[in-house]
């Protein structure tokens, strides 16, 4: 794991910022992961919330439970270091948590990994809730602090893309099949 790093903004530094979209989870509307490159230019910080279903599709109460997760309870959140294409194995091929098919390669001029490692970091206890807390809302915080910009658009602005499925395609940046 790398040594801590500043939150400072390091301007004029560039960095790259990675979506990654899981077209089939969540009943198909998809589910998303994200990745961007360290201070080194070429270790990645990669993780998500997966927040995973664990009772039957039909179990109507589970389902209103599974809508939100208080602040501190477990959510399934896990992280990875690795080069870019460690980060692509770990995020395509994984056993311990979801796995991706695609992803969006954001290149950001004045990257701050420093913050979006924090911000990432902090995610893990942060909760979870369908309509204002999910994985594009905590994967948009990330790319914000990283310095991505309106490369990546805020789901808060559009109600459509809080559905992964929906928000990836309007992300602007270089398209990569991982499966």
């Amino acid at each position: 794991m790398p040594e801590a790093i500043s939150t400072e903004k390091r301007s004029g530094t560039g960095g790259r910022f990675y979506l990654f979209l899981n077209h089939r989870q969540a009943s198909r509307l998809g589910h998303v992961g994200w990745g961007f490159t360290l201070d080194d230019g070429k270790t990645c910080m990669f993780g998500s919330t997966d927040h995973l279903i664990r009772h039957r599709w039909w179990n109507l109460w589970a389902w209103v439970n599974y809508m939100y997760v208080a602040p501190g309870d477990h959510t399934d959140f896990w992280f990875g270091y690795g080069d870019e294409s460690e980060m692509y194995r770990a995020m395509s091929h994984s056993r311990s948590h979801i796995w991706y098919h695609e992803c969006k390669v954001v290149a950001v001029e004045d990257a701050r990994p420093g913050a979006a490692e924090a911000l990432a970091r902090s995610m893990e206890r942060a909760g979870w809730a369908a309509l204002s807390n999910n994985c594009v809302q905590q994967t948009h915080d990330i790319a914000t602090a990283y310095g991505v910009g309106d490369a990546i658009p805020d789901p808060r602005r559009n109600s459509l893309f809080l559905v992964p499925r929906l928000w990836f395609p309007a992300v602007n940046g270089e398209h990569v099949m991982l499966r």
